[in-house]
Order: C-alpha cells, then sequence, then structure tokens
C-alpha cells in the first residue's frame, strides 16, 4: 500500500517528532523498477548529477575507514558516517549554490526478501567548518526505499518501488527558512522523487 501524503506528513524523524518541528517537508514516488535498483541509484551520489536537479553536486569530506589519496579518492557511495557537502540549487534553473554540510546518521539497505524498506537518515553536521549551530537549526531528513503492491486502472496489482522522504527542522533559524523557502523546499522535494524517478525508468529502457 502506498503512503499518503497525510501519513507522511505525520512521520517523525529519529529524533525529531512531527509536533515539535518548526517546519516538515515531505515527497514521495512509485517508481517502475526494484527497490534494489532505486536505492543503488540513490546513495552512489556520482550518479546525482544526471538527475537530481535540487541537489546535482556532492562533495564527500570524510568516508569511514578511508584514507583517500590522489590514486584513490573518496567513494561516491553514502555509507553509515559518511561526511558530505551538498551544494543546493534552491532555485534549479540558476548556477547559485548553497553549501550544506551533512552526515549520514543510519543508512540500511533494503531487504525485499524480509519487506524491510531501505533507510537513510542524514542530519546536520556540526563538526563541518562554518557548519549552523544545531541550537540555531538543526535538520533531519529520512529516506525510505520499498517495494509495495499497487492496482492498476484494470484492478491488475502490480509492484513498484516506493521512494518516501520527509524532514524535520527545529531551531529559532526555522522561522525564517520556513518564511522564505517552505513553499520552496515542498516543490525541490517533489522534483528530488520525480527526477530519480524519470532517471531509474529512462535508464532500465536503454
Amino acid at each position: 500500500m502506498a503512503s499518503s501524503d497525510a501519513s507522511l506528513d505525520a512521520k517523525a524523524t529519529p529524533n525529531i517528532t512531527p509536533s515539535d518541528a518548526v517546519l516538515h517537508v515531505h515527497s514521495a514516488r512509485l517508481i517502475d523498477a526494484p527497490a534494489t535498483t532505486v536505492w543503488d541509484v540513490l546513495i552512489d551520489t556520482s550518479t546525482w548529477p544526471s538527475w537530481n536537479t535540487f541537489v546535482p553536486r556532492v562533495t564527500i569530506r570524510e568516508q569511514p575507514g578511508s584514507n583517500p589519496t590522489a590514486d584513490t579518492p573518496l567513494s561516491p557511495v553514502l555509507q553509515q558516517g559518511t561526511k558530505m557537502t551538498f551544494h543546493v540549487h534552491m532555485d534549479p534553473s540558476s548556477s547559485s549554490e548553497q553549501d550544506v554540510p551533512l552526515v549520514v546518521a543510519t543508512l540500511t539497505p533494503p531487504d525485499v526478501a524480509t519487506g524491510q524498506p531501505g533507510r537513510i537518515v542524514w542530519t546536520n553536521d556540526e563538526t563541518a567548518s562554518g557548519a549552523i549551530p544545531g541550537w540555531l537549526l538543526r535538520a533531519e531528513r529520512v529516506h525510505e526505499v520499498e517495494e509495495v503492491e499497487v492496482a492498476d486502472t484494470d484492478g491488475r496489482v502490480q509492484t513498484r518501488t516506493e521512494v518516501r522522504n520527509w524532514e524535520a527542522q527545529v531551531g529559532y533559524l526555522v522561522y525564517v527558512v520556513r518564511w522564505m523557502y517552505a513553499s520552496t523546499l515542498k516543490r525541490n522535494f517533489e522534483s528530488w522523487v520525480g527526477d530519480l524517478q524519470q532517471y531509474v525508468e529512462r535508464t532500465r529502457q536503454a
């Protein structure tokens, strides 16, 4: 059963409840591809320039257990503990970027055999140079990837992968963010899942 907009609006992040959130943004999309295919694209940031108009570029700053050299750069694939900087395009038609330092707090791949959805949680990296203190703004974002059964217009049940994501923000600065960017963030969250759907389905057909 695919998630409803209302059910996503009521979802907590690991440390922020919906009632505490000053700003809560979410989106979801059904993709005609296996969960593992969608997951592999989502966690491989080297693919993002090809589909992600909201965050077309990511700088991986640290990977757990890695000692990067000129010959062995850091892997672009997210893992638990990855420290990264999103180069965010609030206006996808503009080249202007906002740098947002983040850390992957949780990463669990989907398990189709047990029905467990894949889950990524990232949050502010307050250890990064120039990071906003958590008491001013703390954001947590959850991504889930899960195979679900949906009925088509003829009543036939088909398996699709649902990608759902939601973000909660707290802190004094979030009131400004909500006032200035709430509608923009909502639009960009919708673009994120829509871009991912188009890319995955297009590459499967190629």
